[in-house]
C-alpha cells in the first residue's frame, strides 16, 4: 500500500487547516463549540477513526460528560470521471506531479484550478451523531459536542496524514497515483499536420524522487511529441526479455537476480507498485518461480517455520502484499465495520451452522471452518482451515464480507480438522 510517511508537515497543516474552515463554515451558529473542544485531548475522547468509508469518517465518541455516541462527518466525495479529470490536469503541473507519483501529497490539491475544477476540500459537512439525531428543523443533523470533537480528532489526523482526506473523498492516494500513470500512458499524439498538443510537465530536477517506473511512464507520455528521427529498421522492438544471470555468481545471488528482473518487467508492464518491507519483499520473491526452491532457507532466515511461509506465499498470491501483511498479524479495526460485516454474513446464512465471533479484525466461525480478515485496504480475505490444521489464505478478497465468506467456504472438504488458534 502507498503511503505518505515523508510527507512535509506543512503540507498536512494546510490541508487540515482547509478542513477546519470548512467544518467552521458548516457549524453555522453553533461553532462555539468548536473553540470549546478544541483543547480537549481527543484521543482519549474517539475511539478508532473509520476513514475507509467513502464520503465519510466516523468513530465512537465519548464526550467530558460521559456520554457516548456514534458520530459521523459527512464529506462527499467525487465521482470517478471528476477524479479522472482532475488527474488529466494534474499531469501539467509538476511537482504536483512528482509528489503524487512518489507517494507523497502535495498542497497543488488544494486548489480546484489544478483538479479540473472539482475541490477536494469539501466547502460542506455534514455532522451525524446517535446522541443527536437530525429533527425537523435539522433534518441533516447539526454540530453537536460529540461531532466537534471528531471534527478536531480528524484535523490531527489529516495534519500527519493528509492523504487520508483523498480517499474518504473517493480516491486513495495509490489508486490516484494510477491515473495519472494512466494519464501519462494514453497521451494522444496529433493527427497528421495539426499542431502538437502541450506535453506533460516533467518534474523538474531536485523536485523530489520519483520512481523508476513513473520516470519511464513521463519519459513514454512525451517520446512521441519529440522531434521525429528515422530509426534504424534493424533495431528490435523491445519485449522486455529477462536477462540471464552471469554464469559465475551463486545460485542466491542468481535468484535475487531473477526476481529483480520479473519486478522490473512488472514495472515496464504498468502493474502496480507498493513499498514493501523485508519480509514481504522476501515472500514476494518466494512466490516467483526462481526463488521457489530456497523456501526453506529464506524461512530460517527470516525465524519461520517452512510452513507459516509457504501460508504467507498462498497469502501473497491471492492478495498482494496487503494479503501478506493481513495474513502475519492481526491488528485493530473499527468495531462497527466488523459488526456490519457480521450481521452481513448472519443475514445472508440464515442456515449456516456455528456461530461467528468476531476479534479485532476477525470473524471466525469455528464450526464451518472458516474465518475472514479485514485488511488495511477495507477488503475482507477468506481463511480456511487447511489439511494439518491452522488457518489457510484462500482466494477471492472482497469488499463484500458475505462474498469472501463464501469464497471460503467453496474450498472447504469434509472431515477437515479444525484450526486451534
Amino acid at each position: 500500500m502507498t503511503t505518505d510517511t515523508t510527507v512535509a508537515p506543512a503540507t498536512g497543516d494546510l490541508f487540515a487547516d482547509a478542513l477546519m474552515q470548512a467544518v467552521d463554515a458548516s457549524a453555522g451558529r453553533r461553532r462555539e463549540l468548536l473553540d470549546a473542544t478544541r483543547a480537549l485531548p481527543h484521543t482519549a475522547y474517539t475511539g478508532q477513526l473509520n476513514t475507509t468509508v467513502t464520503a465519510r469518517v466516523r468513530a465512537t465518541v465519548s464526550a467530558p460528560d460521559s456520554t457516548r455516541a456514534r458520530t459521523s462527518l459527512y464529506l462527499g466525495f467525487l465521482t470517478e470521471e471528476q477524479w479522472d479529470e482532475a488527474g488529466r490536469v494534474l499531469v501539467t503541473r509538476p511537482d504536483a506531479l512528482a509528489a503524487l507519483m512518489s507517494g507523497r501529497v502535495h498542497p497543488d490539491l488544494l486548489d480546484p484550478e489544478n483538479t479540473a475544477g472539482h475541490a477536494v476540500v469539501p466547502a460542506n459537512i455534514g455532522f451525524e451523531c446517535t446522541a443527536h439525531p437530525p429533527t425537523g428543523l435539522h433534518p441533516e443533523g447539526r454540530l453537536c459536542e460529540h461531532a466537534a470533537i471528531l471534527a478536531h480528532a480528524l484535523v490531527s489526523r489529516l495534519r500527519t496524514q493528509p492523504s487520508a482526506l483523498l480517499a474518504i473523498r473517493g480516491c486513495s492516494l495509490g489508486r490516484l497515483a494510477a491515473k495519472l500513470r494512466t494519464a501519462l500512458s494514453y497521451t494522444p499524439g496529433p493527427a497528421s499536420g495539426d499542431t502538437p498538443p502541450p506535453a506533460p510537465a516533467l518534474p523538474p530536477v531536485g523536485s523530489g524522487a520519483v520512481r523508476a517506473d513513473d520516470a519511464y511512464s513521463l519519459w513514454q507520455a512525451t517520446a512521441g511529441q519529440l522531434a521525429s528521427v528515422p530509426l534504424d529498421s534493424a533495431v528490435p522492438t523491445p519485449r522486455y526479455r529477462l536477462p540471464a544471470a552471469p554464469p559465475e555468481v551463486s545460485p542466491g545471488i542468481a535468484s535475487m537476480i531473477s526476481a529483480a528482473a520479473e519486478y522490473a518487467k512488472g514495472l515496464l508492464q504498468g502493474e502496480a507498485v507498493e513499498e514493501l518491507d523485508a519480509l514481504e519483499d522476501a515472500v514476494r520473491h518466494l512466490a516467483t518461480p526462481a526463488g521457489a526452491s530456497r523456501l526453506e532457507t529464506v524461512a530460517t532466515r527470516l525465524g519461520r517455520s517452512p510452513a507459516e511461509v509457504r501460508s504467507l506465499v498462498l497469502a501473497y498470491r491471492h492478495g498482494g502484499p496487503v494479503g501478506i501483511r493481513v495474513a502475519a498479524a492481526p491488528w485493530a479495526a473499527a468495531d462497527e465495520t466488523v459488526e456490519r460485516a457480521e450481521a452481513a454474513i448472519i443475514s445472508a446464512q440464515p442456515t449456516a451452522r456455528g456461530a461467528l465471533q468476531a476479534s479485532g479484525n476477525r470473524i471466525t466461525n469455528e464450526s464451518a471452518g472458516v474465518q475472514l480478515r479485514l485488511g488495511p485496504d477495507g477488503r475482507w480475505y477468506p481463511f480456511a482451515v487447511g489439511l494439518a490444521g491452522g488457518w489457510q489464505p484462500v482466494p477471492g478478497p472482497s469488499h463484500d464480507p458475505v462474498a469472501a465468506y463464501r469464497a471460503a467456504r467453496t474450498v472447504q472438504r469434509p472431515g477437515r480438522p479444525r484450526s486451534q488458534h
